[in-house]
Order: structure tokens, then sequence, then C-alpha cells
């Protein structure tokens, strides 16, 4: 008999960052995203749902959870630019909302692992502090909090910076097209994700 598939939940899963490197290291995986039009567009099971909605007993028996809430709200350039954005950012209403709901799930579900990937200045809302903080792109900075196996964190300097080096702030129109690029931005380098996942397999495999 062959050995039992890993099962991976990605909330707020967007272009699949997380669940491609974790596909990559053997995990079955389950997105939820909540926009048609980017589900769409995710290469693995999805269900097209707001996290905020869901009943977390439904997820029971998964070995990792994973989740990268929407950071603007609590990033500097959204705090710093939030007037040109159709909507401002709101770190301490829907932004925390967000990030309660996926707590939420981790504790109600309880599966094996779980990590969560923010930027940084959430630690300012949050009573627990990140495990790690670390670079993963060419200047993308992110935190990680959770109980998942210690993984050294890989950067990817193909994870270019949305803005171009100088003063003026200039966006990257051409590697971050316009139509998703709050996901093109946002989405996890693939290194990372093998990482965590290579380190997700190697500690069950000792526990087993």
């Amino acid at each position: 008999m062959g050995k039992r598939k890993l099962k991976a939940l990605d909330l707020f899963c967007g272009l699949g960052g997380w669940s491609d490197g974790l596909a990559l290291e053997g995990f079955e995986v389950l997105g939820v995203e909540i926009n048609q039009e980017i589900a769409d567009l995710y290469k693995h099971p999805v269900i097209v749902a707001d996290v905020c909605s869901l009943d977390p007993l439904d997820f029971t028996g998964y070995d990792l959870i994973v989740g990268s809430p929407p950071c603007r709200d609590f990033s500097t350039i959204g705090r710093l630019f939030g007037h040109r954005w159709k909507k401002p950012p709101d770190p301490d209403g829907k932004g925390l909302e967000l990030i309660k709901s996926f707590l939420t799930i981790v504790e109600n579900a309880k599966p094996k692992y779980w990590l969560m990937e923010n930027v940084p200045q959430l630690e300012e809302y949050l009573e627990t502090k990140p495990r790690v903080t670390a670079h993963i792109g060419e200047s993308m900075k992110r935190s990680f909090w959770g109980n998942y196996p210690a993984f050294i964190v890989p950067r990817d300097y193909g994870k270019k910076s949305f803005y171009k080096p100088g003063l003026f702030m200039q966006p990257r129109w051409d590697i971050y097209p316009r139509k998703h690029v709050q996901w093109d931005r946002s989405k996890i380098p693939l290194p990372v994700a093998c990482a965590l996942g290579r380190a997700v397999v190697n500690e069950l495999e000792d526990v087993t």
C-alpha cells in the first residue's frame, strides 16, 4: 500500500503561489479564493467563497493550512498612498477580520501544521510575534506566523520589486500587468513554497 497523500488547504489562494510549490512537493492541494476571475486562473481544485463564510469543521484532517490574507490594510505603501485606492486601508476593520477568520479556521480545523504570511507591519495589530521575518523577493519582505517546521526561507531574486529604483517609484508595468497586478505582486515565490512543503514532508516522515 502506498503512502497517504498529504493534504494542504490554501486560504486566500490567489494565483496559487503557495499551492504550486506544495503540489510539487507531493501535496494534494485545495484552494479558497473569493474572486471568480482569479480562481479560474488557479491551477488546482478551488472553492470560490469568502473565507469569512467558511465552516472550519469542513476542513478537519488537513496536514497543513497556509494563508496569505490580503495585506494592503497593513502595508506601508497602502497606508501612505491609500487615498489613491478605490477603498482606503482599514487595518482595524476588514483587515483584521480576514486575519481572525484565518486564525479561527486554524484553531477549529486543527491541522498538524499551519503558516500565515503577511507584511511585517501586521505585528502591530497582533498579540503574537511572527516566527520569521525575511526577504523572499528582490525587495519583498514578509513575516510568517504558525507552528510550521523550521526551514530556511530562500530569497528569490526573480521576484522583482513592483517599483523601479529611483525617486519617483514608477511601477514596473512590463513585469506586473495591470489586469491582475495585486495578485501578481503578492504571489509567493515558488522556492519559498517548495521549502515549506519539504520541511513539512520531512517532519511528518520523521514522526512516522
